[in-house]
């Protein structure tokens, strides 16, 4: 027995790297999009237009959406072919398409076209991305020592954050590179083709990285499902677990697009926070969001998957009201508003820490792909439209706008929390013996 824990952590530590370099590769692209809503609004809509800012954010969601597609097409190649196989597709996929993006045209010089070619590669992006976290969450939970799966899915989620600040960063000194006007001409393309480097890292890892053992043994025993898409849906069981698993997922996917998500938006529109001060308050936020994964995928392997979550929902439910009044007033100070974001960051996104874990533990490996796949992606197709939903009740600079964020957190919380009371407890299964 000690041999075999002693090989898991080996495994480990070997596939821990090329799992965190996709999410770390993905959470680059969509941190970057979110950072840069307010200079594609004014790039890629017409002049004065007054739903440049929501059309800029509706054409990121678009990507989201197509997330599942991405989830179902790259989760049957890691489930039939490997995981490690389609976790580089993905990856080269994402970092062509997103380097790609910093090419396009803007509205001044094509017109409507920009703004096809954008949502275009958006899309490209979405399905790409979508198939990045299925294999990759797969893979590490399949590796991981069985005690340590939670807490290993919180250091895997911590690419998201690594992601989110690397982006931050080159946001923040390409605006020194390229001051004033320059950045609005050239500065935001380099945004994305910076992005081919941490692809390119992230591919050389991979390459080196060993296929999930579990899939291997599952390939040798001729037990690899030929259509696990189909088998996922055709049992109940399998289906009830993509059910609950997508239900958590719209619940953090809305709550992130109202958090960090949005966080670069409504910190720097109309001048409520100069640059760089909203750039650093971001950071400052998504570095306690990192805090947060960690302890809740540790707690998760203590206290279980569902309690750590109804734990950190509770919490988010009880402060959502006061913390979204101190973010979106001036009378805190830059530092209060640090602080109450933070606070609402490390509960809100910080519950991602689980994910991994809480999703790998509802699948049999011969679906554990795909499975992982559209669950956490299904997720997006409502989630990820909260923001756009809440600045068409309540613009940043209506009175009641803080209390319009604060219930629709708590409406996501509500989504994650409903989906811990529908599940079971896995956190103790063998996921070896997981079956549909």
């Amino acid at each position: 027995m000690p041999k075999e824990r002693s090989q898991d952590q080996k495994n480990a530590r070997r596939v821990f790297p090329g799992a965190l370099a996709g999410w770390t590769m993905d959470a680059f692209d969509l941190s970057a999009m979110f950072l840069l809503v307010p200079v594609l609004a004014a790039l890629f809509f017409p002049v004065g237009s007054s739903y440049a800012i929501i059309g800029a954010l509706s054409i990121y969601f678009i990507s989201l959406v197509f997330r599942p597609l991405g989830g179902l097409i790259f989760g049957k190649v890691g489930d039939m072919v490997g995981r490690k196989y389609s976790m580089i597709i993905t990856l080269l996929g994402l970092g062509v398409v997103i380097f790609a993006t910093g090419l396009l045209p803007t509205y001044a010089s094509a017109g409507a076209l920009a703004v096809v070619l954008l949502v275009a590669l958006r899309i490209l992006t979405g399905v790409f991305a979508g198939g990045e976290y299925g294999n990759s969450a797969a893979i590490m939970m399949e590796s991981a020592p069985g005690k340590k799966r939670g807490l290993f899915g919180g250091m895997m989620q911590t690419g998201y954050p690594i992601g989110y600040v690397l982006a931050a960063i080159v946001f923040l000194g390409l605006h020194y590179v390229f001051p004033g006007a320059a950045f609005m001409a050239q500065g935001w393309r380099w945004m994305f083709f910076i992005g081919i480097i941490p692809a390119l890292a992230g591919l050389a890892i991979r390459l080196k990285m060993p296929e999930s053992a579990l899939w291997i043994d599952e390939k040798k025993e001729k037990k690899l499902s030929r259509s696990p898409i189909k088998e996922i849906f055709s049992h109940k069981g399998t289906v009830y677990s993509f059910l609950t698993g997508a239900l958590a997922m719209t619940g953090i996917a809305w709550v992130y697009s109202l958090t960090l998500g949005l966080y670069p938006t409504i910190l720097s529109i109309n001048n409520f926070m100069p640059f760089p001060t909203f750039i650093y308050v971001v950071i400052i936020a998504i570095l306690s969001s990192l805090l947060g994964y960690l302890l809740s995928g540790y707690a998760s392997d203590r206290i279980g998957r569902r309690l750590t979550i109804g734990i950190y929902s509770a919490f988010s439910i009880a402060l959502a009201l006061p913390l979204s009044y101190v973010i979106t007033t001036e009378g805190f100070g830059y530092a209060g508003v640090a602080i109450a974001a933070s606070i609402l960051a490390f509960l809100t996104t910080g519950i991602y820490g689980v994910i991994p874990s809480y999703l790998s533990e509802k699948f049999p490996t011969k679906l554990r792909s795909t499975g992982v796949g559209i669950s956490f992606n299904g997720g997006f197709i409502i989630g990820s439209w909260s923001s756009v939903l809440m600045l068409l009740v309540a613009k940043p600079s209506s009175p009641v706008f803080f209390f319009v964020l604060g219930i629709f957190v708590v409406i996501g919380e509500l989504f994650i929390l409903s989906s811990a009371l529908l599940s079971k407890e896995t956190a103790n299964s063998d996921i070896r013996k997981i079956t549909a």
